[in-house]
């Protein structure tokens, strides 16, 4: 058993990254607007910066001279996140900019020296990024099944509830 364990923790971070790659071809493929948004952003903010930083630098991720930038990276995604959960005609980016909130409080408790341990912000850093994946995947699917079922339907709300006037 600890060698499942072993091998599968050695090839986790690869097979996230292959498993966010297939997902955005097929977004761009069958998706919608707001799973393109998703899937793009995912992969750009989560994906594209490891591979980055190894061609840069041989350093570990979190001693390179680039590991700052992750935090401000992580900055970008929770507001392209959140800014397609808010207007997306879908429930689950409300989640998947929840999860990417709840790995930016890691980063803000890993700034006050002393108040966790290194594994506890790792997990609360690192973990969301698998709930998102799953969560983006969910999405994708259930999103291909509404339109086959029903057809094409509006990518975007249209307005804020309030925003025409008095509610009815």
């Amino acid at each position: 058993m600890p060698e499942l364990l072993d091998f599968l923790n050695a090839y986790r971070a690869p097979a996230q990254h292959i498993a966010s790659l297939l997902l955005l071809a097929m977004a761009w493929r069958w998706g919608g607007g707001p799973e393109r948004w998703l899937t793009t952003t995912f992969v750009g903010t989560m994906v594209l910066p490891v591979y980055l930083t190894r061609w840069l630098t041989d350093a570990p991720l979190g001693v390179s001279p680039f590991s700052g930038y992750y935090t401000m990276i992580d900055v970008v995604a929770a507001g392209l996140f959140v800014g397609v959960a808010l207007n997306a005609n879908r429930n689950y980016p409300l989640w998947v900019a929840g999860f990417q909130i709840v790995a930016l409080g890691a980063h803000m408790v890993h700034a006050i020296p002393n108040s966790a341990s290194p594994l506890g912000i790792a997990i609360l850093v690192i973990g969301p990024s698998y709930c998102q994946l799953l969560l983006l995947g969910t999405g994708f699917i259930r999103h291909v099944q509404r339109q086959r079922r029903f057809g094409p339907y509006r990518e975007w709300r249209v307005s804020s509830p309030l925003a025409g006037g008095t509610p009815r």
